[in-house]
């Protein structure tokens, strides 16, 4: 643990802090384990939407070669519907789970009981997209895609090029939490060095509650999750101190100990 480190404050602009999954929270325990002082925004709330469609979908796993997770909160709703109806995930346990992120995996193992899980290692949506067209063909049963509302196409753009099936199915809604104006003011006035940007949809919505001033983010060192994350704030004109090319906790610390 260094000087550095003691001085250095942290803000993660995450999705939902504390959520049942508590994935996200790694990182938070991972940077006080470190030496780094760390803060956390809420960012984002979220809603459940078409459960009956998914238990539909879920019900009829003849129909499918297997499952494309890419959050924590899409294996969230799968398990919502085991608690509903457990038999609905049943037949799916051992068919080909591919999955973003070791918190994804984690939580599709621990929640729902899903045994199969390939591709946690991709990082980001294209190199899942890559690593599934080499365990697929388009002999083979669609996917079912389990995603938000404001999910990229990143993925079934890739596997329906390559003629690999895939269906989606929004089964969460994505918003601004009710209170991030004046949540995000009191995170700033603590005089954060760093903040840490999850998703394009966070960096959007903290870009919106400062009316689009991007002045407001020019005197803290700026950290995208993932290259997606990247461009979404080079969209709208912030600048990127450091990427993580995976989305965990390690890959954070070493990006931080380059630029602070």
């Amino acid at each position: 643990m260094t000087t550095k480190n003691k001085e250095t404050l942290v803000v993660l602009c995450m999705g939902v802090s504390g959520e049942a999954d508590n994935s996200e929270n790694r990182y938070e325990h991972f940077l006080i384990d470190n030496g780094y002082k760390c803060d956390v925004l809420q960012v984002l709330q979220f809603e459940f939407v078409n459960l009956d469609e998914l238990q539909n979908r879920l019900s009829r796993s003849d129909s499918y070669s297997g499952l494309v997770l890419t959050s924590p909160r899409a294996v969230a709703a799968l398990a919502a519907s085991k608690a509903k109806n457990p038999l609905c995930v049943k037949s799916w346990l051992e068919k080909s789970t591919f999955c973003i992120g070791h918190a994804t995996e984690t939580t599709a193992k621990e929640d729902v009981g899903l045994l199969n899980i390939l591709g946690s290692e991709s990082g980001n949506a294209k190199n899942l997209a890559d690593y599934i067209i080499t365990k697929m063909d388009k002999t083979q049963k669609p996917l079912l895609l389990p995603c938000s509302d404001i999910a990229r196409d990143t993925i079934p753009k890739i596997l329906t090029k390559e003629e690999i099936g895939i269906e989606k199915i929004v089964v969460y809604k994505t918003k601004a939490h009710e209170s991030l104006k004046e949540t995000f003011a009191s995170k700033l006035a603590k005089h954060p060095d760093v903040l840490v940007f999850y998703s394009p949809s966070i960096v959007e919505h903290l870009v919106s509650v400062k009316d689009n001033d991007i002045r407001a983010f020019e005197n803290f060192k700026n950290i995208a999750i993932g290259p997606v994350t990247e461009q979404a704030m080079l969209n709208f004109g912030i600048k990127v101190d450091g990427v993580l090319e995976k989305p965990e906790p390690l890959a954070l610390i070493q990006v931080l100990e380059k630029i602070c």
